[in-house]
């Protein structure tokens, strides 16, 4: 235990006795010890020390008050802290409050400095926030020489919190301070010129600051260097470098450095993977109560990250629900939202929303977009379009760029609201202009293939090479998309190839199952199926179903020439399914339907599709509605009889689950399994979907209802001026030979030699939508 001395006391001894004692004569007055107020102070500091086994609040606030009332303001304006904390005596917000008032009211530095954390609640949030205020005592405090005051009046100067915004002014103020080796103002400056919300982002300038104040012996700055290096913020992620940060913040002592590499051993990203030994590490920190790595598991178990172990929602809510009693405010909006899907937990919407927006109403700009998402999605309970619209705006008046890309998405999906796409990439290039590389992906995209103003290939391919260089992984997946679909200009496929390559090493499966789908589809690169395979085997093990979804479904439905067996593609449909993928079965059924890798049983299939319906699985639900809406026949032979009223029960039953734009989509094919009449009805109603939902209904008329695919078809093409003949959902020779020169004005020649009814003509058409 540390051992205070007391100094400056002041002993009035004529002589001293043998025994060392002072004596004093008998007829001499006995002088009053001098009060040393810094000794008391100290002493406060020693008792109110949560670190100190001893620790009594009562006592460090009777020697704070003793320190006040020798003069101390240091010791007035702690009496005050902990009066509004309610420490060590009854809770007094006003007494509390005005006694630092009344230090702070002579200048005093430190009780400004004291106020301002208090109204910007950097200290606590125990009085109403307030920037304005909080900045004008920060700034009061910075002018009487107050270092605090100095380098959080910069800070929210940079970020426009409380004052207008003036980033050059801000980072100058702070820079000022680190120049002078102040390790705060030092890691302070590496976080305004990262961050993105105090102007554009310097990331060698960030990388510079936390160096220097890690070499002061900042060791969590260690930390920073390796979240920065590794988040790929304005360049690409950079793992090795990242884990090499981490490894040095462990061996410094810092609790979080130990946990973040083992993250990155389990993930095998900048070291060698290592799952049970980085698993192990983490639920060992986890053991501890540690919140964040509770977090991180809930997170792998749960599915929200990409991670190499199997999806256990049962335990995920567990992970969650005690880093949420830790105070996780992440971990609380995951257990909102499990709750209000269902998953690990029963299913209660009201509940799960109530509990991400009780985070949402303390101004957390995640539990806000959170709140939006749920309220917009139909299995979530009853849709509220402008409760979700309220959620994202004030998100994004946080200066949370990715609610204005969830904006984006809102007008542009057409799932809760008609699609205007205009307004989505108007949002999309604001989240841009905020340094947002998804929003600048999103916009490029949409300038590249003319969706809510005029096409530019050139200007939207650029954004999005633009901002490949941020390490975003979606950005190269886009990119790909762009080289080599044909709506954003002529398809490149060697590099669109390098493209998703560079996504496969971020750690985005899509970029390996796109590699795949080039080999497969045979649209730009000839059959290739054992790379096709490999690299849907490669997303598999990287922990995405999709990649057993898809290599299944190849497998099963025999589309490769000599690579593998239809039974081993079942193998991989039922392994999906066991992941919690709903979407694998659907291709089970299909497989089971056509005897495809299982012996044939049209009943089965059904069965099947109903009990998944029945748990809750839309996405079988609405392939049960496609059987008994459609029928399912191959040449001349029936697999499935159709049953409209049976259809009819089904989609009545689903349609309140159902998004706005699959609620169209299923309208859609009703109306053109009723009647050829009815093809009109679908044409000026397409403009309602997103260019997705329409790409999707193409795709699916092609196989279920093709007359009505060739009408649609016709009647696109001659608005593009491709087509001249009549618009009847007749396949003539005049239509086939449309459908040849629109896939040549696209450099998409060889995905239409199979002729127009093929898989590959009806997704180059799809794009024509």
């Amino acid at each position: 235990m540390a051992v205070l001395v007391l100094t400056g006391t002041a002993w009035c001894a004529e002589a001293t006795s043998k025994s060392g004692r002072p004596t004093v004569s008998s007829n001499a007055a006995v002088p009053k010890r001098a009060v040393n107020a810094d000794a008391l102070l100290r002493l406060g500091d020693l008792y109110s020390d949560a670190g100190n086994a001893h620790r009594d609040l009562a006592k460090a606030l009777d020697f704070y008050r003793q320190a006040a009332d020798a003069g101390s303001a240091t010791g007035k304006v702690r009496v005050g802290v902990m009066r509004l904390n309610g420490e060590g005596t009854k809770l007094d917000v006003e007494g509390g409050l005005s006694l630092i008032e009344e230090v702070a009211s002579s200048g005093d530095g430190d009780a400004l400095a004291v106020l301002g954390g208090l109204y910007s609640h950097a200290d606590s949030g125990i009085v109403p926030l307030d920037l304005p205020r909080a900045y004008d005592y920060y700034q009061r405090a910075g002018a009487v020489g107050n270092t605090t005051g100095l380098l959080r009046s910069g800070e929210m100067l940079a970020r426009g919190e409380g004052t207008a915004k003036d980033v050059e002014a801000g980072r100058a103020a702070v820079r000022s301070l680190a120049d002078k080796g102040n390790v705060y103002a030092l890691v302070s400056l590496g976080d305004l010129l990262s961050g993105g919300d105090a102007g554009p982002l310097d990331i060698d300038g960030a990388e510079a600051a936390y160096a220097k104040a890690a070499a002061l012996g900042r060791t969590d700055a260690l930390l920073l260097l390796g979240d920065l290096v590794g988040s790929g913020r304005g360049r690409k992620p950079d793992y090795v470098r990242a884990f090499e940060f981490y490894d040095k913040a462990a061996e410094a002592g810092v609790p979080l450095g130990r946990l973040r590499a083992a993250q990155l051993t389990f993930r095998g990203r900048g070291t060698q993977q290592d799952v049970e030994g980085g698993l192990a590490t983490i639920k060992s920190i986890a053991d501890t109560g540690d919140p964040e790595a509770l977090t991180f598991l809930g997170d792998a178990f749960s599915g929200a990250i990409s991670a190499p172990v199997a999806s256990n929602p049962e335990e995920a809510l567990g992970y969650y629900q005690r880093a949420a009693d830790a105070g996780a405010s992440h971990a609380m909006v995951r257990l909102g939202e499990m709750t209000a899907h269902g998953l690990g937990t029963p299913r209660d919407v009201e509940a799960g929303r109530s509990i991400v927006r009780r985070i949402a109403d303390s101004g957390n700009a995640a539990a806000l977009i959170s709140l939006g998402d749920l309220l917009r999605e139909p299995q979530s309970g009853n849709v509220d379009g402008v409760g979700a619209v309220a959620a994202y705006e004030r998100a994004a008046g946080l200066d949370e760029t990715e609610a204005l890309v969830r904006l984006g998405d809102f007008y542009s999906d057409g799932n809760t609201v008609a699609v205007d796409l205009p307004k989505a990439l108007d949002y999309y290039r604001q989240a841009a202009e905020k340094g947002s590389a998804i929003g600048a992906v999103r916009a490029g995209a949409m300038i590249a293939r003319g969706h809510g103003t005029t096409q530019d290939v050139e200007t939207g391919r650029a954004m999005v090479k633009k901002a490949t260089e941020s390490g975003e992984g979606e950005a190269y997946v886009v990119m790909g998309d762009l080289l080599t679909r044909g709506d954003a200009g002529k398809p490149d496929v060697s590099a669109a190839i390098k493209q998703y390559d560079e996504a496969a090493s971020l750690g985005w499966t899509q970029g390996l199952i796109r590699l795949g789908d080039l080999y497969r589809d045979r649209k730009l690169l000839p059959s290739n199926g054992r790379r096709a395979v490999g690299y849907y085997r490669q997303a598999a093990e990287a922990g995405d179903p999709y990649g057993l979804l898809i290599l299944g479904t190849t497998l099963s439905e025999s589309q490769l020439r000599s690579v593998g067996r239809p039974a081993d593609g079942v193998a991989a449909l039922r392994e999906a399914e066991a992941k919690g993928l709903d979407d694998a079965v659907v291709a089970l059924a299909d497989a089971m339907l056509y005897g495809m890798g299982t012996k044939r049983n049209p009943k089965g299939a059904a069965a099947l599709l109903e009990q998944a319906s029945a748990n809750g699985n839309i996405a079988a639900t609405r392939h049960l509605i496609s059987y008994y809406r459609d029928g399912r026949r191959f040449g001349r032979s029936t697999y499935f009889n159709a049953d409209m009223d049976r259809a009819q029960e089904l989609f009545i039953e689903v349609s309140p689950r159902l998004s706005r734009g699959d609620l169209l989509v299923e309208e859609m094919l009703f109306s053109a399994a009723n009647s050829r009449r009815n093809y009109q009805s679908i044409v000026d109603r397409m403009p309602e979907l997103s260019m997705e939902s329409r790409q999707s209904l193409i795709r699916m008329m092609r196989t279920t209802h093709q007359n009505a695919y060739i009408y649609l078809a016709q009647h696109r093409l001659k608005e593009i001026g491709f087509y001249t003949g009549p618009i009847n959902g007749v396949l003539t020779g005049a239509t086939t030979r449309a459908v040849n020169r629109y896939c040549a004005s696209k450099s998409m020649q060889s995905a239409c030699r199979y002729g127009p009814m093929s898989s590959q003509a009806g997704d180059v058409l799809s794009y024509a939508f």
